[in-house]
């Protein structure tokens, strides 16, 4: 065989996926930004294996390969609104805010949440969409919005009141005010607004208008 004959034979291409694009994401995230955009659209229960497959361009045995069932794919959804959400909140043990009162180091990152990731709108969405008929949801909602919630910011509160940054008052009921109000703001800028109206200018302004209520009502005036 001639030299020339093995040379071409060395460069016939190998057989195998094709090389993904540098600015492609795996395909782990595209599955799951797919479930996040038709869970939030057409709900949970209404979504398939089969369409999220079809939303990413690949057959449901390439779902399966990265998420075990469309249950898993959910679980990944709950762990990375913690993840991006709940985990990063203020430590109890936090005793400097920066300058800022605590009411605005906790609300002030609300609306940049939006802004760094769309997601976080439709996940809200799934959240609020499905709680009364999916136990998971529940539960996680429970957990996160609910005693837990309650318990993380009576402790930080406390801690406040107890350095006088806050006025005194009972810091469970505060809590549980200041929680409420949180609630509200994501039902409001999630759920009953749509995309067309998220205006993040808009919505950052009159945050801290609230912010500003919460810091003449409770803040000592060293912490203005």
């Amino acid at each position: 065989m001639s030299a020339k004959g093995t040379s071409q034979r060395r460069k016939k291409p190998k057989l195998g996926r094709p090389i993904r694009s540098s600015d492609e994401k795996p395909t782990k995230e595209r599955i799951f930004d797919a479930a996040v955009e038709l869970f939030s659209e057409q709900g949970y229960d209404r979504t398939s294996v089969r369409q999220i497959a079809a939303a990413v361009g690949i057959t449901e045995a390439a779902v399966y390969r990265h998420y075990s069932n469309k249950e898993a794919i959910l679980d990944a959804i709950l762990e990375y609104l913690d993840d991006h959400v709940y985990r990063p909140l203020p430590g109890v043990e936090m005793a400097d805010t920066g300058g800022a009162s605590i009411f605005r180091s906790m609300l002030a990152p609300l609306p940049g949440i939006v802004a760094v990731d769309p997601n976080m709108v439709k996940i809200t969405r799934i959240l609020f969409a499905e709680m009364n008929h999916n136990e998971g949801i529940r539960g996680f909602l429970r957990n996160e919005l609910g005693e837990k919630a309650d318990d993380h910011t009576e402790a930080l509160f406390k801690r406040r009141i107890e350095d006088g940054s806050i006025r005194p008052c009972d810091p469970r009921s505060l809590a549980r005010v200041f929680n409420a109000f949180r609630e509200k703001w994501l039902l409001e800028n999630f759920i009953i607004a749509r995309e067309g109206d998220l205006d993040a200018e808009k919505i950052e302004e009159a945050l801290n208008t609230s912010i500003e209520f919460f810091e003449t009502l409770l803040c000592a005036r060293k912490d203005k």
